[in-house]
Order: C-alpha cells, then sequence, then structure tokens
C-alpha cells in the first residue's frame, strides 16, 4: 500500500485553484523552451 499526503484545503482555495487550472488549461506556459525543443528536435535523426 501507497501512503501519500494529502493537504487539506478549504472550499475557497479549491475554488482558486480550479479557476486558475481553468485559465491555464491548454496553455503553452513557456513557448521559448517549446519552440527551443521544436528546433532541437527537428535535426534529430533517429536510426531505423
Amino acid at each position: 500500500m501507497v501512503k501519500t499526503n494529502v493537504t487539506p484545503m478549504s472550499k475557497s482555495t479549491k475554488k482558486k485553484l480550479a479557476e486558475v487550472l481553468k485559465e491555464i488549461k491548454g496553455k503553452d506556459l513557456f513557448p521559448e523552451k517549446t519552440e527551443f525543443a521544436k528546433k532541437t528536435l527537428q535535426n534529430v535523426k533517429l536510426p531505423m
């Protein structure tokens, strides 16, 4: 059995967290890093 630590939250905290998650869902939070990764991966040739 795996023991997990659960932090109790108030209803208002849960509501605020839910709002923040809705705002950032689907957004690219690190556009510079994403572009860098795309450019880096373009030059990768995998052996087939």
